[in-house]
């Protein structure tokens, strides 16, 4: 029998910020710089950590920023490329690899930041997503996994609704029914395009029981894969389905460029971490649903949402590893967070976390709680080389999906351009 999944309660919309930085903490000794992803919520919850971790310790003031997932890393790459690397970088373990590989990080499980940060606590499946070559060189901060959030009212008034066990056939006839039932104007599609999105692309590929990369970094997938999943999100887009490319198109993984923030589609791929915002940034009740699969594998992990990493030029390790340990260790900062960055690894902040939820974020740690027996292990950090093949990977779809490139000449680019870029 399968089982309905539980909608979460509506949020008020935030209130917009301009920017994120700590505004207390005096005339400290010593200063931090602290970069990040994010947006409001997040940015907002992140103040507030920092201001407790300030009062708790006056001596070090913490300056913090943040921007979109793709603005973050075009600027860390370039301040890292003239030598003015952040104190601690909020890292995506797709990029780990390739910052460690040029000597920018540093090992937090040596030295004076050794000292300061306790690992104990995370789980090790965990912890290994940051570990590379024996080193340690980013500290997982939160646990998230793959998601379609979806927007419950339209659904519903469409009789369609997510379920455990549900395949992807399933999917593509309730977003087609979403699509042709919708008398909004302009119209809103059943779920956004997701061809676009190697994300997306490695749950599909995991549920043939297969990987995004080789143990030694290559890719380990063919051209027939690759084919084959760009022809269901063409099948999707074709028969109304899915967003068409020119709502689709300019995507950065923020709410803001997506789909369903311009109010153009009921559902979109995702990762729960960011569900909360969905909620705040659309004022309305968003239900949380496992991925659509055709076999017997969900495909889905238990995923670093984020990693800390430290600096290897940083003039303060011990007090950026201390920031670190408080982010991720200390219950009140966790309390402070609670689901702005995923589920908190350290268990003791997890289960009082839990305990303080409601609204969204309770939806999403129910969400994982019941999930937790289909998730996989994490795969190692991918190889250097991969954040442009992520980015080629949008960009060729979006050829695709525009006309100006068949699937096979698409596939054959993309795997051409990643094997280069790869050094393979």
């Amino acid at each position: 029998m399968r089982r309905r999944w539980p909608l979460a309660v509506a949020a008020a919309a935030a209130v917009a910020v301009a920017g994120c930085g700590s505004q207390d903490g005096g005339d400290g000794d010593v200063t931090l710089r602290f970069v990040y992803w994010g947006n409001d919520d997040r940015a907002q919850a992140t103040n507030e950590a920092i201001a407790l971790f300030e009062e708790r310790h006056p001596n070090i003031r913490v300056e913090s920023s943040f921007s979109s997932f793709e603005n973050h890393f075009q600027k860390l790459s370039t301040e890292v490329a003239g030598g003015n690397a952040p104190d601690i970088v909020q890292m995506d373990y797709r990029y780990l690899r390739e910052y460690a590989d040029r000597g920018v990080l540093l090992d937090l499980a040596s030295g004076e930041a050794g000292e300061n940060l306790a690992t104990e606590d995370i789980p090790d499946e965990l912890l290994a997503s940051g570990q590379l070559d024996g080193q340690l060189f980013g500290i997982p901060m939160a646990q998230n996994t793959q998601v379609l959030i979806y927007d419950s009212e339209l659904w519903e008034d469409a009789g369609v609704t997510p379920e455990d066990g549900w395949t992807w056939d399933d999917f593509h006839a309730a977003a087609l029914a979403i699509s042709e039932g919708s008398d909004a104007e302009p119209s809103v599609f059943g779920t956004s395009d997701f061809g676009g999105a190697e994300d997306w692309f490695e749950v599909w590929l995991r549920q043939q029981g297969k990987e995004l990369f080789t143990d030694d970094g290559q890719i380990g997938y063919d051209g027939e894969d690759l084919a084959e999943f760009w022809e269901l999100a063409a099948e999707f887009r074709e028969s109304g389905a899915a967003t068409p490319p020119e709502i689709s198109t300019g995507m950065d993984g923020s709410i803001a460029t997506s789909p369903m923030g311009k109010n153009r589609s009921a559902s979109e791929f995702g990762y729960d971490s960011g569900f909360t915002s969905y909620e705040q940034t659309l004022g309305r009740p968003m239900g949380l649903a496992p991925f659509p699969s055709s076999g017997d594998e969900l495909g889905q992990y238990a995923k670093p949402s984020m990693l800390a990493s430290v600096a290897a030029n940083t003039d303060h390790p011990a007090e950026a590893a201390l920031f670190v340990d408080f982010m991720i260790n200390d219950v009140d900062a966790g309390l402070i967070q609670g689901t702005t960055r995923g589920m908190p690894v350290n268990a003791e902040v997890r289960e009082a976390v839990g305990g303080e939820l409601e609204g969204a974020e309770l939806a999403v740690f129910t969400f994982e709680e019941e999930i937790a027996d289909q998730l996989a292990t994490a795969p190692p950090p991918p190889p250097p080389g991969e954040g442009a093949v992520k980015r080629d990977f949008q960009r060729v779809n979006d050829d695709v999906a525009f006309g100006r490139l068949t699937v096979e000449e698409g596939v054959e680019r993309f795997l051409t351009d990643a094997k280069r870029q790869l050094g393979g």
